[in-house]
């Protein structure tokens, strides 16, 4: 007896473009019946329906007014939301745009043979630094720690070098700590 196995994908692209298709069904039904006197002809319109549909979206999408709309919907109601305000804050400080300060990676002491990775977030008014302690392989999660900056070596690096370490589970320790293992310091 033979078993037949039924593959759970199918023709997932296929049964995608059929949505697609079904979708500018309202559309098509405007044109003249004479040009769809094939199924393939209604497909080929349909999915020429759905090119033109898209690089308008496009164009929309990258107008002046569309992008005063997308700013305008963040700041009013996104920014609110808080996981996607702390995305935006960390994203935009890694990346080093729109920050009074990029975020300074750095070295921090924990006992006499173990430093970690840091990133500098802000000095505090009695001297103390604010750190961010990011988790390897995912630097967008750790933990922040207030700490004394004679404990802190920082890094002659960008945060984007430094973080590409954490990504890579700490391969590439030497070039990020300036050649020969010893960091560029700065204490504090």
């Amino acid at each position: 007896m033979t078993r037949e196995v039924s593959d759970p994908c199918g023709d997932v692209p296929g049964r995608l473009f059929d949505v697609l298709l079904a979708l500018t069904v309202p559309v098509v039904d405007l044109l003249p019946t004479t040009l769809f006197e094939s199924e393939t002809a209604h497909r080929v319109t349909a999915a020429a329906t759905l090119v033109v549909l898209f690089l308008g979206v496009g164009m929309l999408a990258s107008s002046a007014i569309a992008g005063c709309v997308g700013t305008w919907l963040e700041d009013r109601y996104l920014k609110r939301f808080p996981p996607y305000a702390l995305i935006c804050t960390l994203s935009n400080r890694l990346a080093g745009r729109d920050t009074p300060t990029e975020l300074q990676p750095a070295l921090l002491t924990v006992a006499d043979d173990m430093q970690m990775l840091v990133a500098i977030v802000e000095a505090l008014s009695d001297g103390r630094l604010t750190v961010f302690v990011p988790l390897a392989p995912t630097p967008g999660v750790g933990h922040l720690q207030i700490v004394s900056p004679e404990r802190i070596e920082r890094l002659d690096t960008s945060m984007a070098s430094a973080l590409g370490w954490v990504l890579d589970w700490g391969m590439g320790t030497e070039s990020v700590l300036g050649g020969e293992g010893a960091p560029a310091r700065g204490r504090g």
